[in-house]
């Protein structure tokens, strides 16, 4: 009789309200349906006239359901784990990457003048601009570069790669025909992709039109 009222009183019990009892609370629910039910019997036990089987298992069943209900809800009061500790705070934002590293400015920008229209060959005035990197190399003899070559968008993309790519490949040459060692010196064409200034005008063009040596 005893453990039938004590299931009824945890079955209906966690129906009572919607929510999730913890832990604490059928644990206090458990002792104190046992402390009531003993209680009971004892009280009964006490009484002058001893009362018949039914009236002594209402009593202790009053006893288990009393006690179990106040056992469950102080233990629900005192520990379970929704009142033990707030939550954790949350995790700290990562920090941001760090900016990319700033691109060197170039020694020496030399632009479509420097050659010969359509060609990849250096003039002059072109050598003479090569000239102030040399000297810098030969004054820092741990400093490479790489030689970036660059057109504007007439023609088609394959077409002015390769252009760029020999104008570069022309002035590393030359810098090493002046005393610069080849391996000091890398070579990219980038063809029409990094214009500097419009294409929509022949002055604009004339500035994509390059070739710049810069310090890796």
């Amino acid at each position: 009789m005893a453990l039938g009222v004590l299931f009824v009183f945890l079955a209906s019990g966690c129906a009572l309200r919607d929510r999730k009892w913890g832990t604490c609370a059928v644990a206090g629910g458990i002792i104190g349906a046992t402390v009531g039910g003993v209680t009971g019997g004892v009280a009964v036990n006490n009484t002058k006239e001893h009362p018949r089987n039914v009236e002594r298992g209402a009593a202790i069943g009053g006893g288990i359901v009393g006690g179990g209900l106040i056992g469950a809800l102080l233990g629900h009061a005192v520990c379970d784990p929704e009142k033990e500790a707030p939550p954790p705070p949350p995790a700290p934002a990562p920090a941001p990457p760090p900016p990319p590293p700033a691109k060197a400015e170039p020694l020496v920008t030399l632009h479509g003048p420097q050659f010969d229209f359509n060609k990849a060959t250096l003039k002059p005035a072109g050598k003479k601009m090569v000239d102030e990197a040399v000297t810098v190399m030969k004054d820092k003899p741990s400093m490479r570069v790489t030689v970036e070559g660059h057109t504007d968008s007439i023609g088609s993309d394959a077409y002015n790669l390769k252009l760029s790519e020999r104008r570069a490949q022309a002035v590393r040459d030359y810098m090493v025909s002046q005393g610069i060692d080849a391996a000091r010196i890398s070579v990219k064409g980038w063809g029409k992709t990094k214009p500097i200034a419009s294409n929509k005008t022949e002055a604009g063009r004339a500035e994509n039109r390059r070739v710049e040596i810069i310090p890796e």
